[in-house]
């Protein structure tokens, strides 16, 4: 390549990674965020494949990754090894000597790193996927007062013929000002998720099973089944992004309300008894009059999940809407208890009444609600919403909330068996549940586990 048609490039590239970056300016989940940032970075710089980590308790957390071959093999890239994994911050590994060091380093070639040298290859990853790791730059990601969030990789960059080639200086250059970009918006994104979490700690401290690990496991299991929902229904992408972009963040405050509920109810080991299911239920209108003041999308959101995610599909659910004169309303003699998710219950197998759920010892909650959405009021009587009238997001948070609480300890029950949830949540279909949501739930199903080991309680 002649020196005016590498100039060239060299310049596009260049105005390439500063558009790139302004456009990740209004992204505020961190997971889609780091997506992007890896995704445009591998853009420009045409790596075949990279990663992202972030500090995590100490360590470097194998946060994102991508690669080209691998997909192409495997035709997903959900099922990427090590996502979850941690690093330590030292020199044992490429990405902790620059973590430890906060500085570039670029490596073309790892198989000629020293043993001596103060940095090593975790040849461990390459043996594992059969895929070598010939040329790797890693960079830190920093906040502007040099407090490290995690670390950038871009790997093997390739040529028009197909080969991988070395990093150049100029390389670097554009990817230390673009990681300096991002760096800003991955900060603010950061700081949103974590002031999220540290409110819901106050919940936390009355409910011990509304833990940081169960937000952040319906945060994932919410976004997972709504791509494979938003897919199925041919959602444009420019929706389905806007959507990610705040669904996992809002689906984590479903049970904000909790906070404003007595302790030894949320605590209680055994069934609750009426009087103690109604004030359980009144987590739903204390918690979406948070957000009566609809500001933002996001507000409007949350708004919709607390409102919605203890509906039916069926219209036996809460807290239902006002029905109107003469519209038949649900009753607790006509709902015999079919209304609620999984709760206080028997011994498995000691259920009496035909729900398919009690048959295995969980109780249901009573009829709807008299109070509304808005939470104080009494709205006379009600009725629940059923099928459509639910807002998709509260009938996917739903089938996230009780897949959790059913694979979960909770104060009256131990884990379910995984065969078993799955058998419970298809019966749950067309009753409990949204079937097309269910099927997106199961289609699923291979990264339930890896959402749940990714954010397991500690014990």
């Amino acid at each position: 390549m002649i020196l005016s048609e590498l100039a060239a490039v060299q310049n596009l590239r260049s105005r390439q990674a500063s558009s790139l970056a302004a456009s990740l300016n209004h992204l505020i989940d961190v997971d889609l965020l780091l997506g992007k940032i890896l995704s445009n970075a591998r853009e420009v710089l045409q790596a075949e494949a990279g990663t992202v980590y972030l500090v995590t308790g100490g360590k470097l957390k194998f946060q994102t990754s991508q690669n080209d071959y691998l997909e192409r093999l495997i035709h997903s890239s959900e099922d990427l090894p090590f996502i979850g994994s941690n690093l330590d911050i030292d020199s044992s590994t490429l990405a902790g000597y620059v973590a430890q060091s906060k500085a570039i380093l670029t490596v073309n070639n790892t198989e000629n790193i020293d043993f001596d040298a103060p940095f090593q290859h975790l040849m461990a990853i390459d043996a594992s996927t059969n895929y070598i790791c010939k040329a790797i730059m890693s960079i830190p990601l920093l906040t502007g007062n040099g407090i490290l969030l995690g670390v950038l990789q871009l790997i093997n960059p390739m040529g028009r013929d197909g080969q991988v080639i070395g990093f150049t200086d100029h390389d670097v250059s554009i990817l230390e000002y673009y990681a300096q970009s991002v760096s800003v918006a991955l900060e603010r994104a950061i700081t949103l998720k974590q002031s999220i979490i540290n409110s819901l700690k106050l919940v936390e401290l009355h409910d011990q099973t509304e833990t940081t690990a169960h937000v952040q496991r319906i945060a994932l299991l919410t976004t997972a089944i709504y791509k494979n929902w938003a897919q199925k229904n041919r959602v444009p992408e420019e929706e389905k992004e806007r959507i990610l972009n705040i669904l996992p963040l809002a689906s984590m405050l479903h049970d904000v309300g909790k906070a404003w509920i007595p302790t030894h109810i949320l605590n209680k080991p055994g069934r609750l008894n009426k009087q103690e299911r109604v004030v359980m239920e009144d987590h739903v209108p204390l918690g979406a009059k948070l957000y009566l003041d609809v500001r933002t999308p996001m507000d409007q959101l949350v708004y919709d999940i607390i409102c919605d995610h203890h509906e039916r599909w069926d219209g036996l659910g809460y807290p239902g809407v006002k029905a109107p004169a003469g519209e038949p309303t649900v009753g607790p003699e006509q709902n015999s208890g079919q209304g609620q998710n999984p709760g206080r219950g028997q011994n498995p197998g000691r259920g009496q009444n035909s729900s398919y759920y009690q048959s295995h010892g969980l109780d249901q909650d009573p009829a709807p609600n008299p109070k509304g959405p808005q939470g104080g009021g009494d709205l006379g009587e009600t009725r629940g919403k059923k099928g459509e009238e639910i807002s998709i997001y509260g009938r996917i948070l739903a089938v996230a909330d009780v897949y959790d609480a059913l694979s979960s300890r909770k104060a009256y029950k131990e884990p379910f068996d995984e065969s078993l949830v799955i058998q419970i949540m298809t019966q749950e279909s067309g009753r409990h549940f949204d079937p097309a949501v269910i099927d997106s739930f199961l289609a699923v199903r291979p990264i339930l586990a890896k959402i749940r080991e990714r954010h397991a309680e500690s014990e």
